[in-house]
């Protein structure tokens, strides 16, 4: 194409045009210079490429083709141009929107930078800012711990006027102890923050602080004055005044202990002073008053063996009976516990109140008057001793006022002990004491614990020399001062009793020093008995004295027995074994009691059988033992027994019924219609008829002749009968 359109729309030829401002460059096609280098290299090297191929498989020159193909783009070029020209509006116009928007962007571009740069701007200074919060922050939190601990600091140190008001003031109430409580954390800053003590606020307030402090001294010590001065007023109950005022003011006297030590000394002795003296007089008025109630049981004169001219046991109560001060006569109830043993299981019942007593005319016995003290004394105590470690804080000062108290009730104890002979009230103190330890030690109240094994080392020892005397009394025993009567003799009344309660008192203990006692009171006893038993002129009225003796005291001690088995057992205690109601001592005692009266009661049948059937008992023995000498009970000495046994048999069977009823009126006469009299008969008539069956069993071996004899003689069912008529 040779010519083109300008700006303006007019034809240009293309010299114009080739000077014209837009020079492709590299992009211009339409140079004239065809450079033909390489194209050999080429053509071989494209030699297998499908377009290639195809045209010279057509079989043109390649030369012409290429011509052809030049002709055929510049065709295309000029097409071109002239789509470029033709657009060229449109191009000027795009070119202006690309200038403006170029413009555009460039102001974007440069406000955009401007607004990073406020960015930046901004982000140091949220930084600066979150830097000053956080220091801000720490400031705040240090001015509040600091203001906080100053806020603290004024509060400990300040003294408000109300508080000095409240400190001041004349009378007490409960603002006051309000107030006091605020003095005392004051005080108690003061005296243990040495930062206080460096400060000048505490060197101005140091001065009203201790004035205030002085003030609170001397009225809590008035208060407290007051108080324990109206415990000494007469017939003041003192447990009531304690719990419902004294211990109101505890405050007061934890303050004084802090911060008025010495006038905390004054109302601590002041206390001691009137309840050491308040207590001691009640008791002392109590124990003098319980002293009128008192009922005497036993005196220096009530020992097993009688008070004799002479020996060991004459001395011995004689040496009692000036002890005692008078020469009462022995009373045979001395020794029985009787329902005295009661007292283990009524050990909670109030105290004896004695104007009460003295209103219905009752007295007590020693062990009674002893578990009211105690009683009285224990609950006293527990009642003090949670008093002064709850006001006081302490329970030294408990032993401090209570001293004397125990001082008055120790000695009046020692002093009774010295004029108290009586063994069974003594035991029943020594077990009262022994529960009442017990009950303290539930209680969980040590207060007494010293006191009461005090009282358990004056009573044991005395206990033991009583039984001492007892058993020298017995041994010392002057049998030819006694004139032989075969009744129950008074030293074996004694015993029985004495030990019967013994056993009693013991059986559920199983104390060992008194189980010794227990056995060694048995060997006096037996003792005694045997050498009673010597003073008869014949054996057998001995025999029968040792079989009333020993009768009563085996029954005696099967009673106590029956009565172990019973009785309702003391607190703290264990039951004693069923086949042992009375103890190890007492079925060892009961056994040898039994065994010698089994032996006595044997030694009097047989001495009786013989006067009445003598020639009976004489037979069996001699034929029994023939019988053991190797014979069979046949031949020659078969015809010796017949010989004998026929006079006996006749000899039995015409008298035996009056034999019977002479035995029965001797029995009764020598036991003098007694129960062991009984006894007696019925053993008599046992060994009685077994002696007849062995008889004739020894006949029935013996042969025809003897069998004989034996169809011929009393029936064994005939004697039963008429032996019946005398055991009712």
């Amino acid at each position: 194409m040779a010519e083109q359109l300008d700006d303006v729309g007019v034809v240009q030829p293309d010299s114009l045009i080739a000077s014209s401002a837009l020079a492709l460059g590299d992009l211009d096609i339409t140079s004239t210079e065809v450079s033909l280098k390489g194209v050999e290299t080429q053509l071989e090297q494209y030699a297998e490429h499908e377009v290639l191929r195809a045209i010279l498989d057509q079989g043109c020159n390649p030369k012409e083709y290429g011509r052809q193909y030049e002709t055929r783009l510049r065709q295309a070029e000029l097409e071109s141009i002239q789509d470029y020209l033709a657009e060229s509006a449109n191009l000027v116009m795009l070119h202006e929107q690309i200038s403006s928007c170029d413009c555009i962007l460039g102001t974007m571009e440069e406000t955009l930078g401007k607004f990073q740069n406020d960015l930046g701007n901004i982000s140091s200074e949220i930084r600066a800012l979150q830097e000053q919060s956080q220091s801000m922050s720490v400031r705040l939190r240090n001015r509040k711990a600091a203001e906080l601990q100053l806020g603290s600091f004024l509060d400990s140190l300040a003294l408000p006027a109300p508080l000095i008001d409240g400190i001041l003031q004349p009378h007490s109430d409960a603002a006051f102890q309000e107030h006091l409580e605020a003095l005392q954390r004051k005080l108690e800053f003061a005296e243990h923050s040495e930062t206080a003590q460096e400060s000048a606020a505490f060197r101005d307030v140091a001065p009203e602080l201790e004035r205030l402090r002085a003030k609170a001294v001397a009225k809590a010590r008035e208060i407290l004055m007051a108080r324990i001065f109206a415990l000494r007023k007469p017939k003041t109950n003192i447990q009531i005044l304690q719990q419902n005022v004294l211990l109101k003011q505890k405050h007061l006297v934890g303050f004084l202990r802090q911060h008025g030590r010495e006038v905390f000394g004054e109302v601590r002795t002041a206390y001691v002073d009137t309840l050491s003296r308040v207590l001691s007089s009640h008791f002392r008025a109590y124990l003098a008053a319980l002293e009128r109630l008192q009922q005497d049981v036993a005196g220096p004169a009530d020992v097993i063996g009688e008070a004799a001219a002479s020996g060991i046991g004459g001395v011995v109560a004689n040496l009692l009976a000036r002890a005692g001060g008078g020469t009462q006569a022995a009373r045979r109830d001395a020794f029985a516990l009787g329902d005295r043993g009661a007292i283990l299981h009524h050990l909670d019942q109030a105290a004896l109140i004695p104007h009460v007593a003295e209103a219905e005319g009752r007295k007590a016995p020693v062990e009674a008057i002893f578990r009211s003290v105690n009683k009285l004394l224990m609950d006293t105590a527990t009642s003090e001793y949670l008093f002064c470690c709850s006001f006081f804080q302490e329970d030294a000062i408990f032993h401090e006022l209570f001293a004397a108290t125990l001082a008055v009730v120790e000695s009046s104890l020692a002093a009774a002990l010295q004029e108290n002979f009586d063994l069974v009230g003594l035991l029943l103190m020594i077990r009262v004491n022994y529960h009442h330890q017990l009950l303290m030690a539930k209680r969980r109240i040590p207060c007494l614990d010293d006191y009461l094994d005090r009282i358990n080392l004056l009573l044991w020892p005395r206990f033991k020399g009583m039984l001492d005397a007892q058993l020298q009394s017995m041994k010392g025993y002057n049998a030819a001062s006694w004139g032989p009567d075969i009744a129950v003799h008074i030293i074996t009344q004694r015993y029985a009793q004495l030990t019967t309660s013994l056993l009693l008192l013991n059986a559920d203990y199983q104390d060992d020093q008194l189980d010794q006692y227990i056995d060694r009171l048995r060997f006096a006893a037996m003792d005694l008995l045997v050498r009673l038993s010597r003073r008869f002129p014949r054996n057998r009225q001995g025999t029968i004295f040792l079989v009333t003796n020993l009768t009563h005291v085996a029954q005696r001690l099967r009673e106590a027995a029956s009565q172990g088995r019973q009785a309702t057992l003391a607190p703290g205690t264990s039951p004693a074994p069923p086949s042992a109601p009375l103890g190890a001592a007492g079925s060892e005692t009961l056994k040898e009691f039994e065994d010698q009266l089994l032996t006595s009661t044997g030694t009097y049948v047989e001495e009786t059988l013989m006067q009445h059937f003598g020639a009976l008992i004489a037979f069996v023995r001699a034929a029994e033992a023939t019988s053991q000498g190797g014979h069979d009970g046949r031949g020659a000495a078969a015809g010796s027994v017949i010989a004998s046994a026929a006079p006996v048999v006749k000899d039995f069977a015409g008298r035996w019924t009056g034999e019977i009823e002479a035995l029965n009126k001797e029995v009764v006469k020598d036991f003098r219609g007694s129960p062991c009299g009984r006894e007696v008969l019925q053993a008599a008539m046992t060994q009685l008829l077994l002696y007849y069956t062995r008889m004739l069993e020894l006949l029935k071996r013996a042969g025809p002749e003897a069998a004989a004899l034996v169809r011929d003689a009393v029936t064994v069912p005939s004697i039963m009968y008429e032996l019946k008529k005398f055991g009712r």
